[in-house]
């Protein structure tokens, strides 16, 4: 996205101040349709996506620097939403710490693992696309060349907020309301280099009801892309224990390849969830689904999208879709 300088007034203490600000935004229109098993059909056209984002920075006494990142998605016709903001503090020495309030993707479909397709699917809810919101508050150290550990304390959904974080007695018994309250921990190392990015962590959760299927105890995570040049390949997982006993395991695999000559980049996802240990031998079960798609660009800031989805929800349930966009970034 091109970036522009505009001038924000900080108010502080001492009085009025100007920071140099860098500006970066999208908009886009697409029309989107989507078809369960019992041959239902939504479909409509609409705004895809309409954001702004302003980066300011300020170098510190030693070498330090603090930067803030603030989004707003505007919808057009009611009010800005989803208002994503990070905060952080990186030291001369590499050390960085991050706090921030973003609404992210999910892990395997939306990081390393989708190799850069990007399409945001999840077979965990009930549709493919699905984010989460979360505030959070981490710090990182470089412990090798090319390799990061990370440290992050992450209160989900429900908990947003100072002073928000929910207790024992508010604890649910459905699967959506334990996964909106349960905060975690996570120890993570990334290693990253021109060709390869790989990722481990191990996830611990606060709140958790005895032995309940629904509350999730620990979860480990690891994924790896590799860049051929002729094409970016992707794998991960993503394994969860619940303080049952239960387990709910996911895994995904990514490609994305660029097509030779063109403007024209395709890319697509293949996705499988499997539980398995719970009390009732109807609850364990296999979905699998995919994603693909393309994108072509039209000019370095203009674009159009076009993609195809079909995975099993749950159940009888399969949905399946596609949708239509044109992108247009400053």
């Amino acid at each position: 996205m091109k970036k522009t300088l505009v001038a924000l007034a900080a108010v502080a203490v001492a009085g009025g101040a100007f920071a140099q600000a860098t500006m970066t935004g999208a908009v886009a229109f697409g029309f989107e349709s989507d078809t369960s098993t019992s041959n239902v059909t939504t479909s409509g056209m609409g705004v895809e996506a309409a954001k702004i984002v302003f980066d300011v920075s300020e170098p510190l006494e030693g070498g330090d620097k603090i930067s803030v990142n603030f989004g707003f998605n505007a919808n057009p016709r009611t009010y800005s939403t989803g208002r994503d903001f990070t905060l952080t503090y990186a030291m001369a020495s590499g050390i960085k710490i991050v706090a921030n309030t973003i609404e992210g993707g999910d892990y395997l479909t939306n990081g390393i693992a989708g190799a850069g397709a990007d399409f945001e699917a999840d077979m965990s809810y009930s549709s493919m696309v699905s984010k989460t919101i979360n505030d959070a508050i981490a710090i990182s150290f470089p412990v090798a060349e090319n390799l990061t550990l990370k440290i992050t304390h992450q209160e989900p959904e429900a908990v947003i907020g100072t002073g928000s974080a929910q207790s024992g007695s508010n604890l649910a018994t459905s699967t959506t309301a334990a996964a909106l309250i349960q905060s975690h921990n996570t120890g993570s190392l990334t290693y990253k280099t021109k060709q390869l990015s790989a990722d481990i962590g191990y996830r611990t959760y606060d709140r958790q009801e005895g032995s309940s299927a629904y509350y999730v105890a620990s979860k480990t995570r690891a994924s790896v892309s590799y860049d051929l040049g002729v094409a970016k390949i992707g794998f991960g997982v993503d394994a969860n224990t619940y303080t049952y006993g239960n387990t709910k395991n996911s895994t995904a695999v990514g490609m994305t390849v660029p097509v030779s000559g063109t403007r024209l980049v395709l890319g697509g996802q293949l996705l499988t969830i499997q539980t398995s240990g719970n009390s009732s031998a109807s609850s364990n079960y296999t979905r699998n689904g995919g994603i693909v798609g393309g994108q072509y660009n039209l000019s370095d800031r203009t674009y159009m999208t076009a993609q195809y989805w079909s995975g099993d929800m749950g159940g009888t349930y399969m949905d399946s879709g596609y949708l239509i966009t044109l992108y247009n970034t400053f």
